[in-house]
């Protein structure tokens, strides 16, 4: 089973379980008048929150041990150790050449030198990957906020 399968499966389904629990006891508790549609909605919304904290734990969790196992696997193997040493210190002189020598050098010679453009950014990412981004970037992209962060955007705009 593949890393993203794991956690879709860890996380979605106890999100699910935990949602339906609290949430058939709650409509119970409404449909036999013994909270108001205020306080149902108040306590579902509790419910939500926390198994969005659980996905959230979870998630951390697994991207901790799928780290963890990287770093393991870097310390026995002298190819990974070799690549990571290469791609840190190829893109390190890119950094370097890009921030700091091509600026002065221009600047010497009083000429115009266009900007690197993506050079530099994918320079900065790779750097970040091999002192542990990787964890970070999985964060990133288009589920860059933390699902609690999304809920509450989402009753916000209510």
């Amino acid at each position: 089973m593949g890393f993203l399968s794991v956690i879709l499966s860890k996380v979605g389904l106890g999100f699910v379980e935990k949602l339906i629990d609290g949430g058939t006891h709650l409509f119970e508790a409404y449909l036999n008048k013994q909270i108001t549609v205020e306080e149902l909605r108040t306590k579902l919304l509790g419910v939500v929150m926390s198994s969005a904290v659980d996905i959230e734990k979870s998630h951390a969790e697994a991207i901790t041990a799928g780290f963890h196992d990287f770093m393991e696997a870097a310390q026995k193997s002298k190819l990974m150790q070799a690549v990571w040493a290469s791609v840190a210190l190829s893109q390190l002189f890119v950094l370097l050449w890009h921030q700091l020598a091509i600026p002065f050098i221009a600047f010497h010679y009083g000429v115009h030198y266009p900007p690197s453009g993506s050079t530099v950014d994918w320079a900065y990412a790779l750097v970040m990957f091999c002192m542990g981004g990787g964890a970070i970037a999985l964060r990133m992209g288009p589920g860059s906020t933390s699902v609690i962060d999304q809920l509450k955007s989402l009753i916000a705009r209510k």
